[in-house]
């Protein structure tokens, strides 16, 4: 990492459009090790029941998106490239920047989609206000809830489909009609946002986002990372134990693979210095 934070640049579109493209977040090795890993369990790919797109015409496809998870699990070295991915050098700048020191790990999974796959209806939006998912701006600082990364494995070019949003909508004052969630109106106000392999699409959960179907020949492969701030879980409930793999990690990855943890953003953190 080079720079310490978010650049004026990158603090001024995040704010205005509620996402960014991370160029470059992994190398090209990394995106290889990832392929190979995703290869090497292709068989475990969980293929869902059109049940995305939520009834819109303009949604719909002839088969269902791919999920697969469990990857910081897996046998080595096909985990080493995710687990290094959780905490990367690349993306902790942004994350401190909008989620404070400590931030911890939600979600970790593979989406893959295969030409003809269905979109996902657009979901989320400024507007009802979720306290884990919102995003305010106060004293110079953006605050985001829940914050996701979706790291591209393979090239996503403009036309293909996959990843979109409707930019801005993250401050959005009200509820979204929903002929605009299902894309039937408007269709010119959302992006469809065109990646190469290793990239990251940085956005706050709370910005309008789904997929588009999947017209591309070659197969999307995009793992989503889900973050929040330290002392905000969705996924944890009761007490909280660490992973059979825990003592495996790099001290910036246990940290990440945490429990939450009152105030420790004000406490400053050397995760990334």
């Amino acid at each position: 990492m080079t720079a310490r934070g978010m650049t004026e640049a990158e603090k001024y579109l995040f704010d205005v459009h509620g996402y960014l493209v991370i160029e470059g977040l992994l190398s090209p090795e990394e995106v290889r090790a990832a392929n190979a890993a995703v290869d090497h369990r292709a068989g475990q790919i969980n293929l869902r029941p059109c049940d995305l797109a939520n009834g819109s015409r303009t949604l719909e496809g002839s088969q269902g998106r791919g999920d697969l998870g469990g990857m910081l699990t897996w046998e080595k070295p096909h985990c080493d490239v995710f687990r290094e991915m959780i905490a990367h050098p690349n993306s902790g700048r942004f994350l401190e920047e909008l989620l404070g020191p400590g931030f911890r790990l939600e979600g970790l999974s593979i989406i893959t989609m295969d030409e003809g796959a269905e979109g996902f209806w657009f979901h989320e939006g400024g507007e009802p206000h979720d306290r884990s998912r919102g995003y305010h701006y106060r004293n110079g600082r953006m605050f985001c809830g829940m914050t996701n990364i979706a790291v591209q494995l393979t090239d996503v070019g403009a036309g293909d489909g996959g990843f979109a949003c409707v930019p801005g909508s993250h401050r959005a004052n009200f509820p979204c009609p929903d002929d605009i969630r299902l894309f039937q109106a408007h269709q010119d106000r959302f992006a469809q946002i065109p990646a190469r392999a290793g990239d990251g699409i940085l956005f706050v959960e709370c910005l309008m986002h789904g997929a588009l179907p999947w017209t591309a020949k070659s197969q999307r492969r995009t793992v989503i990372l889900r973050y929040n701030s330290g002392v905000m879980a969705e996924g944890i409930m009761g007490t909280y134990t660490p992973p059979d793999f825990f003592d495996e990690l790099t001290p910036q990855q246990q940290a990440v693979i945490s429990a939450p943890h009152y105030r420790r953003e004000d406490k400053g953190s050397a995760l990334y210095k």
